[in-house]
């Protein structure tokens, strides 16, 4: 009793072994993209103010003479001293643990111009800690991006299946890789990239006759 109950899982496993393989070698998955710039993008950098790198005397670097000085070089780029936030968030400076005092200042802009001035400030004490842009998607976007993608998709796997000598059929499966919609998508700033750049980005199976 107990060989012929394994002779019938064993059938059943190479059964079902054989249907994933019959239904792998009908079927193509490819990756598929499409790049959306976002028009006015807000820009976002984050700095720490304080004596930890520097090898003057304690008293030459105090925490006040470093922010005067760092307000001094901002307005001197004509940027207000009111458009940067001490310590956005809950938790701040001291995440960085650095032996010295110090703060964090956020600056946030939908001006390119006033952003690549704010990265290119110089004042002792300061370091830039990131730069990033935020965009929002919005539902028509996300209804031409997926057009754009799947059409991107359908081209390369007709391409694949032409060369295996056969049909492209319809769309089994689609895996969609994206962020959430309608939440801030953050990303770094990159010097070859554009600002407002997006890549959507989906997966999909196709059925092959």
């Amino acid at each position: 009793m107990k060989l012929q109950i394994r002779l019938l899982a064993l059938l059943l496993i190479l059964f079902t072994g054989n249907l994933k393989a019959q239904e792998h070698r009908n079927t193509i998955k490819v990756s598929a993209r499409a790049v959306h710039i976002d028009a006015t993008p807000l820009f976002k950098a984050t700095v720490s103010v304080s004596g930890t790198y520097s090898s003057l005397p304690p008293e030459m670097v105090t925490l006040e003479k470093l922010k005067k000085q760092y307000k001094d070089a901002l307005e001197a780029k004509n940027i207000a001293w009111n458009d940067l936030k001490e310590n956005p968030n809950v938790f701040g400076y001291e995440t960085l643990r650095y032996e010295k005092e110090g703060t964090l200042y956020e600056f946030r802009t939908e001006s390119v111009d006033k952003m690549k001035k704010f990265l290119q400030i110089k004042s002792l004490g300061v370091q830039v800690l990131n730069y990033d842009t935020i965009i929002t998607i919005d539902d028509d976007e996300i209804t031409q991006l997926s057009k754009k993608a799947l059409s991107n998709a359908t081209e390369r796997a007709t391409a694949i299946a032409q060369a295996m000598g056969k049909q492209l059929g319809e769309v089994k499966e689609v895996e969609d890789l994206n962020n959430r919609w309608g939440e801030e998508i953050v990303s770094t700033i990159y010097y070859d990239r554009d600002p407002g750049e997006y890549i959507y980005m989906i997966n999909v199976i196709f059925t092959v006759k």
